[in-house]
Protein backbone atom coordinates (compact mmCIF):
# COMPACT_ATOMS: atom_id res chain seq x y z
CA UNK A 1 0.00 0.00 0.00
CA UNK A 2 3.17 2.52 0.38
CA UNK A 3 4.51 1.41 -2.72
CA UNK A 4 1.68 2.49 -4.71
CA UNK A 5 1.06 5.91 -2.91
CA UNK A 6 4.49 6.62 -3.29
CA UNK A 7 4.14 5.94 -6.98
CA UNK A 8 1.36 7.75 -7.66
CA UNK A 9 2.58 11.37 -5.53
CA UNK A 10 6.05 11.09 -7.94
CA UNK A 11 3.58 10.26 -10.84
CA UNK A 12 1.67 13.74 -9.71
CA UNK A 13 4.24 16.17 -9.73
CA UNK A 14 7.66 14.36 -12.18
CA UNK A 15 9.70 17.78 -11.12
CA UNK A 16 11.56 18.06 -7.89
CA UNK A 17 11.63 22.29 -8.55
CA UNK A 18 10.11 24.61 -5.41
CA UNK A 19 8.27 26.80 -7.98
CA UNK A 20 7.88 25.24 -11.55
CA UNK A 21 5.56 25.58 -14.33
CA UNK A 22 4.90 22.72 -16.51
CA UNK A 23 3.61 21.87 -19.65
CA UNK A 24 0.53 19.03 -20.23
CA UNK A 25 1.63 16.34 -21.58
CA UNK A 26 -0.17 15.98 -25.11
CA UNK A 27 -1.88 18.64 -24.97
CA UNK A 28 -1.74 20.22 -28.75
CA UNK A 29 -3.35 23.86 -27.23
CA UNK A 30 -5.05 25.22 -24.03
CA UNK A 31 -8.17 23.95 -25.53
CA UNK A 32 -7.99 20.87 -23.61
CA UNK A 33 -7.28 22.89 -20.34
CA UNK A 34 -10.74 24.47 -20.73
CA UNK A 35 -12.56 21.30 -21.44
CA UNK A 36 -11.10 19.74 -18.37
CA UNK A 37 -11.34 22.08 -16.39
CA UNK A 38 -12.71 20.14 -13.52
CA UNK A 39 -10.16 17.35 -13.33
CA UNK A 40 -7.07 19.96 -14.47
CA UNK A 41 -5.39 18.42 -11.63
CA UNK A 42 -4.53 15.11 -13.02
CA UNK A 43 -3.77 15.94 -16.24
CA UNK A 44 -0.51 14.25 -16.94
CA UNK A 45 2.68 16.80 -16.70
CA UNK A 46 5.52 16.74 -19.04
CA UNK A 47 9.00 15.03 -17.42
CA UNK A 48 10.75 18.62 -16.74
CA UNK A 49 9.55 21.67 -16.58
CA UNK A 50 9.31 24.83 -18.79
CA UNK A 51 10.57 27.39 -16.54
CA UNK A 52 11.83 26.30 -12.78
CA UNK A 53 12.81 28.46 -9.80
CA UNK A 54 16.33 27.69 -11.36
CA UNK A 55 15.60 29.62 -14.37
CA UNK A 56 13.92 32.58 -12.13
CA UNK A 57 16.34 35.76 -11.34
CA UNK A 58 13.39 37.74 -9.46
CA UNK A 59 9.49 37.75 -9.86
CA UNK A 60 7.47 40.99 -8.95
CA UNK A 61 4.60 39.63 -7.14
CA UNK A 62 2.62 42.96 -7.72
CA UNK A 63 2.89 43.15 -11.63
CA UNK A 64 3.03 38.99 -11.59
CA UNK A 65 6.32 39.83 -13.51
CA UNK A 66 9.21 37.20 -13.92
CA UNK A 67 12.85 38.20 -14.88
CA UNK A 68 14.11 34.80 -16.37
CA UNK A 69 17.64 33.54 -17.52
CA UNK A 70 18.30 33.42 -21.10
CA UNK A 71 18.02 30.05 -21.75
CA UNK A 72 14.97 29.63 -19.66
CA UNK A 73 13.63 32.22 -22.44
CA UNK A 74 14.66 30.33 -25.38
CA UNK A 75 12.66 27.22 -24.11
CA UNK A 76 9.46 28.85 -24.28
CA UNK A 77 7.05 27.12 -26.42
CA UNK A 78 5.83 28.88 -29.69
CA UNK A 79 1.90 28.66 -29.23
CA UNK A 80 -0.56 28.82 -32.10
CA UNK A 81 -3.29 31.12 -31.65
CA UNK A 82 -5.24 28.47 -29.56
CA UNK A 83 -2.45 28.63 -26.57
CA UNK A 84 -0.59 26.08 -25.08
CA UNK A 85 -1.70 25.06 -21.78
CA UNK A 86 0.34 24.78 -18.74
CA UNK A 87 0.77 23.86 -14.74
CA UNK A 88 2.06 26.18 -12.36
CA UNK A 89 3.42 24.04 -9.22
CA UNK A 90 4.71 24.57 -5.71
CA UNK A 91 6.06 22.36 -3.88
CA UNK A 92 4.69 19.17 -5.73
CA UNK A 93 0.88 20.98 -5.45
CA UNK A 94 -0.21 22.29 -8.50
CA UNK A 95 -1.72 25.70 -8.19
CA UNK A 96 -3.41 26.61 -10.75
CA UNK A 97 -3.42 26.15 -14.96
CA UNK A 98 -2.96 28.48 -17.60
CA UNK A 99 -1.73 29.06 -21.13
CA UNK A 100 1.31 30.30 -23.31
CA UNK A 101 0.09 32.58 -25.48
CA UNK A 102 0.68 34.87 -29.05
CA UNK A 103 -0.11 38.47 -29.02
CA UNK A 104 -1.17 37.66 -32.59
CA UNK A 105 -4.20 35.55 -30.89
CA UNK A 106 -7.70 36.62 -31.12
CA UNK A 107 -8.60 33.53 -29.38
CA UNK A 108 -10.47 34.98 -25.32
CA UNK A 109 -9.07 32.55 -22.62
CA UNK A 110 -10.19 33.01 -18.89
CA UNK A 111 -7.49 31.74 -17.21
CA UNK A 112 -3.55 33.32 -16.96
CA UNK A 113 -1.70 33.26 -19.60
CA UNK A 114 1.97 34.22 -20.23
CA UNK A 115 2.56 36.36 -23.48
CA UNK A 116 5.30 34.50 -24.82
CA UNK A 117 5.95 37.47 -27.68
CA UNK A 118 5.24 40.43 -25.28
CA UNK A 119 6.04 43.15 -24.08
CA UNK A 120 9.60 41.96 -23.12
CA UNK A 121 10.75 39.05 -23.49
CA UNK A 122 14.01 39.83 -24.83
CA UNK A 123 14.90 41.47 -22.02
CA UNK A 124 13.49 38.39 -19.90
CA UNK A 125 11.29 39.66 -18.95
CA UNK A 126 7.56 37.68 -18.81
CA UNK A 127 4.41 38.74 -17.18
CA UNK A 128 1.76 36.23 -16.28
CA UNK A 129 -1.63 38.11 -17.06
CA UNK A 130 -4.65 37.63 -15.39
CA UNK A 131 -6.36 36.41 -18.74
CA UNK A 132 -6.57 36.97 -22.23
CA UNK A 133 -7.40 39.71 -22.99
CA UNK A 134 -7.09 40.93 -18.98
CA UNK A 135 -11.22 41.64 -19.36
CA UNK A 136 -12.05 38.01 -19.83
CA UNK A 137 -10.70 37.29 -16.00
CA UNK A 138 -13.07 35.67 -13.80
CA UNK A 139 -12.88 34.45 -10.28
CA UNK A 140 -10.37 34.54 -7.82
CA UNK A 141 -7.21 35.39 -9.37
CA UNK A 142 -4.86 32.49 -8.69
CA UNK A 143 -1.60 33.81 -9.40
CA UNK A 144 -1.58 35.68 -5.89
CA UNK A 145 -1.87 32.24 -4.13
CA UNK A 146 0.41 32.87 -1.09
CA UNK A 147 1.87 29.42 -1.37
CA UNK A 148 3.78 31.18 -4.67
CA UNK A 149 4.38 34.09 -2.41
CA UNK A 150 6.07 31.82 0.22
CA UNK A 151 8.05 29.48 -1.67
CA UNK A 152 9.44 32.59 -4.27
CA UNK A 153 10.60 34.32 -0.79
CA UNK A 154 12.02 31.23 0.80
CA UNK A 155 14.15 30.95 -2.63
CA UNK A 156 14.89 34.69 -2.26
CA UNK A 157 13.66 35.52 -5.86
CA UNK A 158 10.62 38.47 -4.83
CA UNK A 159 11.88 42.04 -6.21
CA UNK A 160 10.34 44.75 -4.86
CA UNK A 161 7.13 46.45 -7.08
CA UNK A 162 8.51 48.82 -10.26
CA UNK A 163 12.24 47.01 -10.57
Amino acid sequence: MLTLLTISAVQAIPGQSTFAVYLIDGAPDARTLARNAGPWKELELSATPVISDVDIVSYDFSRHAMRLRPEAIKRLPRPSVFGIPFIVVVNGDRIYGGAFYSSFSSVPFALPVIVVNSPDPDQGVLYIERAYPPSHAVGVDPRSDERIRNALSTLKKLSAPNK
